[in-house]
């Protein structure tokens, strides 16, 4: 009504390019916004910013995604120190320098079509980590299940087809 702009926060690191991925956390203290090249995290607390891909040396980012019951982030990226690949980062909410590579397939291939997701059953204990995605020239599909109901995650199924 009054057409005046309060900027709220101002990213101290610029986006190379407009940002195609969100998430937050549930008390929305802390994020993660990215295009394909670039990566933010910011801590609404303690007003931190950590560039992404040069703090983990990655690229070519295909889906984010938040764990409300691990307190951490998922990002699915196709470049890692300059190689292609299917790449599945994890790190705290609190302290992304505590991270782990939860899936590093160097696989010389361009991926898109991504998708990453967690499927819980509280009764029967257990939560999986979906993976899906489609790569490029070879025309195949993948999908890969990964149980990550303990500290040891496992890969439980993995399929590609034409």
């Amino acid at each position: 009504m009054t057409e005046s702009l309060t900027t709220l926060n101002a990213f101290a690191i610029p986006l190379a390019k407009q940002p195609e991925f969100f998430s937050m956390n549930n008390d929305q203290s802390c994020l993660v916004i990215a295009s394909q090249d670039d990566g933010i995290y910011y801590n609404f607390k303690t007003r931190k910013f950590i560039d992404l891909d040069e703090k983990y040396d990655i690229s070519n980012i295909k889906e984010i995604i938040y764990d409300h019951e691990e307190k951490v982030f998922y990002i699915l990226c196709n470049k890692y120190a300059g190689k292609l690949g299917v790449f599945l980062l994890k790190f705290s909410q609190e302290s992304p320098s505590e991270f782990k590579f939860v899936l590093k397939w160097k696989n010389k291939l361009d991926i898109a079509d991504a998708d990453v997701n967690i499927t819980r059953n509280h009764k029967k204990k257990f939560k999986e980590l979906v993976i899906s995605f489609k790569t490029i020239y070879m025309n195949t599909f993948n999908v890969q299940v990964i149980d990550i109901s303990t500290d040891v995650e496992k890969m439980m199924f993995r399929h590609e087809s034409f």
